[in-house]
Parts: C-alpha cells; sequence; structure tokens
C-alpha cells in the first residue's frame, strides 16, 4: 500500500509577534496624544476671568476629592489660573429689574402680564397693574473662603437656592428667570392685592399721588417678603452696599381699570363736554341779548343832535348827491333828525 504524505504551510519570514508589536506601539501613541489634548483644554479651562457685572463662586472638582465651596471671586478679577477640573458659577452682581407689562416684548414673563387687583369698597374695581422692581443679588462677604452659614451671603444663596434651581443661566427663560418667578412673583402678587384694596380705583387710575403712595408702602414688603421665601437675605435694592442692604425699588406703572369702567368714563365724560357747550352757548347768547338791549337803551337815552349839527349834515348830504343823478336823499325829522344818503 503506498503511503500518502501531506504538505503543511511554509512559515513566512517575519515573525506575527512583530507584527503584535507595532501596532501596540501604535495605539500607545495615539492613546497619549489624546490624553495629552485633554489635558491641554482641562489646563485652558482652569484658567478665568470674572466679568465686572458678575461675582464667581470656585468650587473644588474632581473625581476623587468631590465638589467643595473654596471661594468667592470679586467682579472684575483679572484672568488667572484655578485648578483642573474645577466648578464656576457666576451671579449677577449689579441691578438687576423684574418688569410686569403688558407689552409682550418687555415683561419677564412671555406674553401681556399684569397683576389684578380689587380697589377698595364698595365698588370694588378690579385694576390691572403694571410694574418694574429693581434689585440686586446681595454679595456681602465676612470671608471669602469660609464654608459656614453666614460667613459669605451669597455662597449660602448659591448653595441654597441656585445649584438647586440652577439659578446661575442667565438665559432667556433659563434657571434665574424661573427663580425669579418662583420667589418674586408671589410677593409682588400679594403687596400689590393689599394696597390696591386701601384705595378708591379712581384715585389709583388719575392721582399720581396716590400711585406714589403705594409705591413707597410696597417697597419694604417686597424685600422683607421675597427674602423671608427664600430664606435669607440673599436680595438687597439697587443702591446697596456691602455693608447695607435697602429696600427694592418699584415703579409702579400703570393701574387700569377695566374696559368697560374705561368706556362709561369717556361716555360720561362725552357727555360733560355737551352739557358745558350748551351753557357757554346759552350765556353767550344771553350776553349777546343783554348787549343788544344795552345798546338800544344807550341810544334812546343819548341827547337830542342840536339843530345847527343837523342842518350842517343835511348841506353835506345835498352836496354830496347834487353831482350824483342816481343819488336819494332821505331826511327823517324826529326827536333826533337823522339824515341817510343812498344810491341806487
Amino acid at each position: 500500500m503506498a503511503r500518502r504524505f501531506l504538505s503543511r504551510p511554509v512559515a513566512p519570514h517575519e515573525p506575527h509577534h512583530h507584527r503584535s508589536l507595532g501596532y501596540a506601539g501604535g495605539a500607545a501613541l495615539i492613546v497619549v496624544a489624546i490624553g495629552a489634548v485633554v489635558w491641554f483644554f482641562l489646563f485652558l479651562a482652569g484658567w478665568k476671568s470674572v466679568p465686572p457685572d458678575k461675582v464667581m463662586l470656585h468650587y473644588t472638582g474632581g473625581p476623587i476629592q468631590g465638589t467643595h465651596f473654596k471661594e468667592i471671586v470679586a467682579p472684575g478679577t483679572r484672568t488667572k489660573f484655578y485648578g483642573l477640573l474645577e466648578h464656576y458659577y457666576e451671579l449677577p452682581s449689579t441691578q438687576r429689574t423684574y418688569t410686569i407689562s403688558g407689552d409682550p416684548n418687555r415683561g419677564d414673563r412671555k406674553g401681556s402680564d399684569y397683576v389684578t387687583a380689587a380697589s377698595a369698597q364698595p365698588n370694588s374695581v378690579p385694576m390691572t397693574f403694571e410694574a418694574v422692581i429693581y434689585f440686586k443679588v446681595n454679595t456681602a462677604c465676612h470671608n471669602p473662603h469660609g464654608i459656614s452659614f453666614g460667613d459669605c451671603t451669597v455662597r449660602d444663596f448659591m448653595n441654597q437656592i441656585c445649584l438647586h434651581d440652577n439659578c446661575t443661566d442667565l438665559s432667556d427663560g433659563g434657571g434665574w428667570d424661573r427663580m425669579l418667578d418662583q420667589y418674586f412673583r408671589p410677593t409682588v402678587d400679594q403687596a400689590l392685592r393689599t394696597e390696591a384694596g386701601k384705595y378708591q380705583y379712581e384715585a389709583m387710575w388719575h392721582d399720581p399721588a396716590t400711585r406714589v403712595a403705594i409705591q413707597n408702602a410696597i417697597k419694604p414688603i417686597l424685600a422683607d417678603g421675597i427674602n423671608r421665601n427664600l430664606g435669607g437675605e440673599y436680595f438687597c435694592g439697587p443702591d446697596s452696599t456691602s455693608t447695607n442692604c435697602t429696600d427694592f425699588g418699584f415703579i409702579l406703572q400703570g393701574a387700569i381699570p377695566p374696559q368697560s369702567v374705561v368706556d362709561a368714563f369717556a361716555a360720561t365724560a362725552a357727555a360733560q363736554q355737551l352739557v358745558l357747550k350748551a351753557k357757554q352757548d346759552a350765556a353767550a347768547k344771553v350776553a349777546a341779548a343783554q348787549g343788544d338791549a344795552d345798546a338800544q337803551r344807550i341810544r334812546a337815552e343819548a341827547p337830542a343832535v342840536p339843530a345847527a349839527a343837523t342842518a350842517y349834515i343835511k348841506a353835506q348830504a345835498e352836496a354830496a348827491c347834487a353831482n350824483n343823478p342816481n343819488c336819494k336823499l332821505v331826511i327823517v325829522e324826529g326827536s333826533s333828525s337823522n339824515v341817510q344818503v343812498t344810491t341806487g
């Protein structure tokens, strides 16, 4: 029986382990390059500057040490390196506003926005109010690196409110706007309803002094009520300093009754104008009639014209008509002679 021999493939001259080492070396270089780029951008992110209208809160970061408050950085601080994988939050340090307006492009809420409040009894007219509130974040800070409650008011505000509500998002409709709507608006509504109930609608509508009185009463109510809702003196007036927290600014821009009341008022005013005009016309007619009567009386009481004067006037009239064939001379005799010259 013949034997059959199986052939085996011949191994190539280059060993397989040399290729594997080459692939591994290339992958390692790629990983190192990517890591270098990542660390480069992380390094760049550690450099920060603070805008002049913001205050920055610096928190530690990273997978090992966790997130902890580190410091408050003042507005306008120059660019400096704060660390890798840190967290930075910015809050406004200058005056801010909260606007309630019927103009859909002006108010903090979308669309036309009003506060509705009833006037005093007995009418209790539902009035609509527009207003602007001026305030700023209380940046008082006794220890920029302190971690105890009360060391830094703005740090307490960040920890208690903003980290939860994301109020460092200052974009339109962002966390800051939602925070104001949640904590500011209820107090504004309540304050306006309380004060409006003390006045008649005509005074709030037409009398600037009444609106100023409402403004002055609401200013301290807003600061106390809003900060009470927030749990700390986190907001002050626009003229506050680091050592003095003042009342909010508050401007009542409009107090308008319902359209039906406006229309009724306009109709009543128009009717009153008609009555006034009729009275003025009647008075003018009476004055004219009295003037005619006075003129007639004066003429009747006038002394008679002397005969010599009448003769002179008659002679002048006759001379004037002598050269005019169309002239007609009329002489009226009486208690006082009257000479008339007509042509025709």
